[in-house]
């Protein structure tokens, strides 16, 4: 075989010196230092209005001078805009037409994984498995919207304390399609592309992320990469060629490394299958510890009625500790063929995220309840608010109460977002004759107020990312929500899609609505400027549930009522209906990952994959009222009326298994208004309880259920 004609672009490209271009704003962004330079331009630290950290690219000038290079930046933006994730740093505003074309993201606080590896050397198997899970989490939502990154390399990969972050997604493929790649040059970093990407880089798919991903692994794994060499030439040769040098790679990650290095790209498996592999490795070393702690208590009470006492003690804690990693050092650690016993423990740990978790009950507030509490987990903090509560930071491992701010207003506040350094209340004080909205903002890591004001004509407001959107006098208004000032105003005619309780946006949704309120047209409009992306026309009668990803959920009913008769998803790409009609009218609960989940009358719960346009199953809860759904893993949760947790298996809906809320006191058995929804962190539960009682526990063993399928549980 021929070894393939290759021009590799390495290092920062066309000559542009770093002081060369001085620039003190972008947009409504202050531009404060370069951070670094590459193939495409420059990298800025630059602050919002509000005082957010971003990073903005700007695009060097010569690909911006290139014909049809803006019309490709704005379309692989829009794209990029659609991925959302927790390892994916997402595009909050871009300039594609201007002097200046730039892309802002959120800025990550933490080293690269190639400085990390350069400075403190090679990473332990442990975090390297973790690593490996959340970058095909990033490389499944990259995927999902048509994007392929192209240039998926250690550089690109940040390591902020709540795990990896992934940049410039989408973006390398705009340069591939320039005269580039025209005049036989390539970009991508050799040390991490794929053998096709040196063969026709234009054919590259999604498969040559998963090359470069099984590459980063090596790297951060071992300090070098599988094709390492002394030239670019030599790189490319070996890719193409060679097998990989997996000299030092630990044993136990090689099933997942060797298949993402395979030369043909039909070979390598995709982020799911690699995510399901990464899942079933990760339970059964949690089995084999969980079964090698069982042997040792066992061990330890024989020995404690011998009266060797201080040498038991001394194994539990050695192996209690050996037991808390995730995956084995070496191959003699691994248990991969072990089956568990049957009186073996459910297989479950505490989340990574959450070291130190252990079950806690917590009361928010004191005194009869003016509403439900509604919480919400971001940024490693737990926010809640309810009736006199306006806002509450919790710690997630221990319930403790870091701070507490109260009105005597006893009103409905809703948590309408958390920035960096602000949380953001609201609060509708609309009557038939006039409209306004309230809004407290609290310092996110104090609770000390810093605003509160009341915003004339504003039906609602929600937050996204960092701005305070509002719609008022016919038209959204966005401002920066410490001091309230105003930013920019957008055409008139449209009103804020708001998001369910508990949730948050990081888009801003927008409608058209008729003269009865019910939405003809859904889209969504830039964070900078208002300027409108994507428009869809909404059915006539039909009501906007919500919009994720690539789709706009609705329901359609034949009464006002709420209650619905007919299940919409909308593609917000090509403008397809897919509807799917109910046989009697049912409640909405809340739409999940393509699945639309009810409630009957009778007490039924049933889920509708709209998709395939079937229900795919009905579960008898005989529970009088229900949350939204909270999805984890192939559980679905609900928490009910008296605040019971109800957990039910989302493929089949099987019950798994109830948690009862504490007995309730005097002042509330039964929630005030809707049902408040719950948090979930894998295994780890946080529910509301009636009487403002909060409390976290571990998921029970859905295999010690009852024949019916049902296990109890109560604290």
């Amino acid at each position: 075989m021929v070894a393939p004609a290759i021009c590799v672009i390495v290092g920062s490209g066309v000559g542009m010196d770093r002081g060369e271009r001085r620039l003190a704003a972008l947009g409504h962004y202050q531009v404060a230092e370069l951070l670094g330079a590459g193939g495409m331009g420059e990298v800025y630290l630059a602050y919002s209005p509000s005082g957010r950290a971003v990073a903005v690219k700007v695009i060097r000038e010569d690909l911006a001078a290139r014909p049809g290079f803006r019309e490709r930046f704005a379309r692989e933006v829009q794209a990029a805009r659609q991925v959302s994730g927790a390892f994916t740093a997402p595009v909050l505003d871009a300039d594609t037409t201007g002097d200046v074309p730039w892309m802002a993201t959120q800025y990550v606080a933490g080293p690269s994984l190639d400085n990390a590896v350069k400075e403190r050397g090679p990473l332990p198997t442990d975090e390297v498995w973790q690593l490996a899970s959340g970058l095909c989490e990033a490389l499944r939502d990259i995927h999902r919207v048509g994007l392929v990154h192209r240039d998926f390399k250690p550089g690109n990969i940040l390591l902020a304390e709540d795990g990896p972050r992934v940049i410039d997604f989408g973006i390398s493929r705009i340069v591939d399609g320039t005269a580039l790649t025209q005049s036989g040059e390539m970009m991508g970093t050799p040390l991490f592309m794929a053998p096709e990407q040196f063969r026709d880089p234009r054919a590259a798919g999604p498969s040559a992320d998963i090359f470069a991903l099984g590459s980063v692994l090596v790297y951060a794994a071992t300090g070098h990469g599988p094709f390492d060499a002394d030239t670019p030439y030599a790189i490319a040769w070996n890719a193409v060629h060679e097998e990989p040098n997996l000299s030092g790679l630990p044993e136990s990650l090689r099933p997942v490394v060797e298949p993402c290095l395979r030369k043909e790209p039909s070979a390598r498996p995709d982020p799911e299958a690699l995510l399901a592999l990464l899942s079933s490795r990760r339970e059964r070393r949690t089995q084999h510890a969980l079964a090698r702690d069982a042997a040792l208590a066992q061990t330890r009470r024989k020995r404690l009625r011998s009266g060797a006492l201080t040498l038991s003690a001394t194994v539990c804690a050695t192996l209690v500790v050996g037991a808390w990693l995730w995956w084995p050092q070496s191959k003699g650690g691994e248990a991969d063929g072990a089956r568990p016993s049957a009186a073996t423990p459910r297989t479950t740990s505490t989340p990574v995220h959450l070291p130190g978790w252990k079950p806690w009950t917590t009361q928010l507030a004191n005194g009869l309840p003016d509403g439900s509490p509604t919480c919400r987990y971001q940024s490693a903090a737990l926010w809640c608010t309810e009736g006199a509560t306006l806002a509450a930071r919790l710690d997630p491992r221990t319930g403790k109460v870091l701070w507490r701010r109260t009105t005597n207003d006893h009103g409905l506040p809703a948590l309408l977002g958390v920035t960096q350094e602000a949380v953001v209340v609201g609060e509708s004080l609309s009557t038939e004759q006039t409209d306004s909205y309230r809004v407290w903002t609290f310092d996110a890591k104090t609770g000390k107020p810093m605003r509160e004001q009341q915003i004339a004509d504003a039906e609602r407001c929600v937050v996204a990312v960092d701005t305070l959107f509002c719609s008022q006098n016919g038209a959204i208004t966005a401002r920066e929500p410490v001091g309230m000032e105003r930013m920019w105003t957008a055409d008139p005619g449209w009103d804020l899609l708001s998001p369910g309780t508990g949730e948050s946006f990081d888009r801003v949704y927008v409608a058209k609505r008729d003269a009865s309120g019910r939405p003809t047209q859904v889209g969504e409009i830039t964070q900078g400027d208002g300027t409108l992306l994507w428009l869809r026309d909404v059915p006539q009668g039909a009501d906007v549930v919500t919009v994720s990803g690539n789709y706009v959920y609705a329901t359609g009913s034949s009464t006002s009522g709420t209650e619905v008769t007919r299940l919409i998803r909308i593609d917000r790409r090509t403008g397809a209906v897919k509807s799917l009609g109910l046989g009697a009218p049912e409640e909405l609960l809340g739409v999940m990952e393509d699945v639309f989940y009810t409630r009957s009358d009778t007490g039924v719960v049933s889920a509708y994959d709209i998709s395939a346009r079937r229900r795919m199953w009905s579960s008898t809860t005989l529970q009088d009222g229900l949350s939204a759904p909270s999805v984890d893993g192939d559980r679905v949760h609900f928490l009910s009326q008296d605040g019971t947790v109800i957990a039910l298996d989302r493929r089949t809906g099987g019950a798994l298994w109830q948690n009862r809320s504490p007995k309730g006191t005097a002042r509330a058995n039964e929630f005030i208004g809707p049902v408040p929804r719950l948090v979930t962190l894998g295994d780890v539960i946080i529910a509301p309880a009636p009487d403002l009682r909060l409390r976290s526990f571990l998921a029970p063993a859905a295999s010690t259920a009852s024949p019916t399928g049902a296990t109890e549980s109560g604290l």
